[in-house]
């Protein structure tokens, strides 16, 4: 009983919340749910807990949900706090500076990403943004304009070069930033400073 009513509290407030609150969440809502969720197992696990206080627990925090989200379309600045914000990582087949701020993320991630839109290489991204909820939104170059760019295909990404093993153009594997390079030789990346180089490729999936 007490179970029950910790499970049927919780779909209640989630339909009060809105459909928002069972998409793909952001920060903010995460914690919302977690609160939810928390409120919910008090009252089926712990006896002293007494259902009407876990009940108004939930109430109160769906309640507070619908006023912050009343207030978020007014204040950017409430927003940026609650909810982040977009970040773009990469532009024109380059990751930009701001990609350093999310050590978080991992590059094995993040290319499973790329290749779950059809991505093989980062020549073919114009736009790529990391959404506030972890989603990454791409924008592909039109096929004439796709480059050479940083191979993101597994048998590639294994292979991280220091010294050249033979002429060809590569890719910095930290930036994504292209250049021909000499075999046997070795040298920083002109973009980010670092030497640690991919293979490039330059066919494009949409092709």
């Amino acid at each position: 009983m007490r179970c029950s009513t910790g499970f049927i509290t919780v779909i209640a407030g989630l339909k009060i919340s809105g459909k928002r609150g069972v998409r793909q969440l952001s920060i903010f809502e995460l914690v919302i749910i977690l609160t939810l969720g928390s409120a919910a197992g008090d009252i089926a696990f712990y006896k002293e807990v007494g259902v009407l206080h876990a009940v108004i627990t939930i109430l109160f925090t769906v309640l507070l949900y619908r006023f912050i989200t009343y207030l978020l379309p007014k204040s950017r600045k409430l927003t940026k706090i609650l909810e982040g914000e977009p970040v773009t990582i990469i532009k024109n087949g380059i990751y930009t500076g701001k990609i350093q701020s999310y050590e978080n993320l991992s590059h094995d991630e993040f290319y499973m990403e790329l290749r779950g839109k059809g991505i093989e290489h980062l020549g073919q991204i114009k736009i790529a943004v990391l959404e506030v909820n972890g989603d990454v939104s791409i924008f592909k170059n039109a096929s004439k304009q796709t480059q050479p760019g940083l191979c993101i295909l597994p048998e590639a990404v294994e292979n991280i070069y220091t010294n050249i093993p033979e002429d060809g153009l590569y890719a910095c594997i930290h930036c994504g930033n292209t250049a021909n390079k000499l075999a046997h030789t070795a040298a920083n990346c002109k973009h980010c400073g670092k030497n640690e180089w991919g293979i490039t490729c330059d066919n494009s999936s949409e092709e």
